[in-house]
């Protein structure tokens, strides 16, 4: 049985306004810091072996009443403009249409991500939603692949994201990677050779086999 793990944040949908603002309340409310610009965000959001709680907040770990206020913030300013990416939709109905099973595996939160899923009329397509709260190892280790794949077969199993994180996890899970050509991560080119590349959603369909 084929199985497609997708990353949410710059992948399934565009969260980066919200996801801007969050961490900019964050930093003006618990540190006393000038916000930080969307793109500025993403590139470390989207940079493999970052302290984020460094970057975003000046800490060395992320304390746990900043951590309260942002999930707080985020639960209602995801609300607010994440919408999906063009033609996710189509492609998300054409591959549960298939019996391929769906899973969300991302760094965010879970209950958030859920939230958002259900915003966008999309939560139903996922078997699962794997948040960063529910592994020890967020990616780009493999724990969170590794919980979703289990038994399953690796040649018909595939992560579509759009950071470099993805793409190692992917590979350290002995799956195959899909690059979201579409997302956050465009610029900065973050597909290996080793991975493939879809440049829009619908370019999925034809590596999966459909």
């Amino acid at each position: 049985m084929r199985t497609v793990i997708f990353d949410l944040d710059g992948t399934l949908v565009d969260t980066k306004e919200d996801i801007t603002a969050s961490i900019n309340h964050i930093r003006a409310e618990c540190y006393s810091l000038p916000p930080l610009e969307s793109r500025k965000i993403v590139e470390l959001m989207n940079t493999p072996g970052l302290n984020l709680a460094y970057e975003f907040y000046g800490v060395e770990i992320y304390e746990e009443h900043a951590k309260a206020m942002f999930e707080e913030h985020y639960a209602k300013q995801c609300l607010q403009n994440a919408k999906l990416f063009e033609g996710i939709d189509e492609v998300l109905k054409r591959l549960k249409s298939e019996e391929i099973k769906l899973f969300v595996a991302t760094n965010a939160p879970t209950k958030t991500s859920r939230i958002i899923l259900k915003n966008n009329d999309i939560e139903n397509f996922f078997e699962d939603v794997v948040g960063a709260d529910r592994v020890v190892n967020p990616k780009p280790h493999p724990e969170m692949l590794q919980m979703i794949v289990g038994e399953r077969k690796k040649d018909l199993c595939w992560m579509v994201g759009d950071s470099m994180k993805d793409m190692i996890a992917a590979k350290k899970s002995g799956i195959k990677g899909i690059f979201a050509g579409w997302g956050f991560d465009v610029d900065t080119a973050s597909a290996n050779e080793s991975d493939l590349r879809a440049n829009e959603p619908v370019e999925l369909l034809r590596f999966i086999g459909i």
